[in-house]
């Protein structure tokens, strides 16, 4: 069921990747979107607001106090995300595979809000907590725009986002930039759905 006590996550608009103005890159990992908060007990909201929290209670390990917004993904040997056993892990409730969820943001830590500040420091205090194991990674940023969308088409990755460096975090704002990786195997599937959502419902 729903739950309304985690932030709504700050969303991505599509658009053309912009090479001027003050940017960070990243790549966009093809999984579960969540907010987790290690504050007391562990808590974890899709995108949507639903309960994940049972899914994934290997975060309750996650060694910092405080609330993040990532991607949970469920990586193949090559370290690539595969959509189709995310969804059977997680939709299923097939708990065979491990998770790993991808930290790119910090909405607070040790009980101080961070969504006022700008960017570029929130991913330094990230940065500072060194959250890399096997079951949770802080990825990397990139400067250069143009060479990561090149990366990610070459290693058919799904999309890259772009992020200001001086923009808050603002829950439910489409403040972000994602470009699509129109080759990537899911692109036109979800193509599809996005026209039909767009469709005047038919009654017959």
């Amino acid at each position: 069921m729903a739950f309304s006590g985690l932030h709504e996550p700050m969303l991505a608009r599509s658009g053309k990747l912009p090479t001027s103005g003050d940017y960070s890159y990243e790549v966009k990992w093809d999984g579960f979107r969540a907010i987790v908060s290690t504050e007391g007990t562990l808590r974890v909201r899709s995108r949507r607001g639903w309960n994940m929290t049972e899914h994934v209670l290997f975060l309750e390990h996650l060694p910092a106090r405080g609330v993040f917004d990532g991607e949970l993904v469920a990586l193949d040997e090559d370290g690539k995300p595969d959509f189709p056993v995310i969804c059977e892990c997680v939709l299923q409730r097939q708990n065979h595979v491990a998770l790993t969820l991808m930290i790119f943001d910090v909405l607070s830590v040790g009980g101080d809000d961070c969504t006022r500040l700008p960017y570029s420091k929130r991913r330094t205090i990230l940065e500072e907590l060194n959250l890399n194991s096997e079951r949770w990674r802080t990825p990397q940023t990139f400067d250069d725009g143009e060479a990561l969308w090149h990366a990610v088409c070459t290693h058919e990755l799904e999309d890259v986002v772009a992020k200001k460096r001086s923009s808050r975090y603002v829950a439910g704002e489409r403040g972000w930039i994602k470009t699509k990786n129109r080759a990537y195997w899911r692109w036109e599937m979800e193509r599809e759905g996005a026209l039909k959502a767009r469709r005047p419902h038919q009654f017959v």
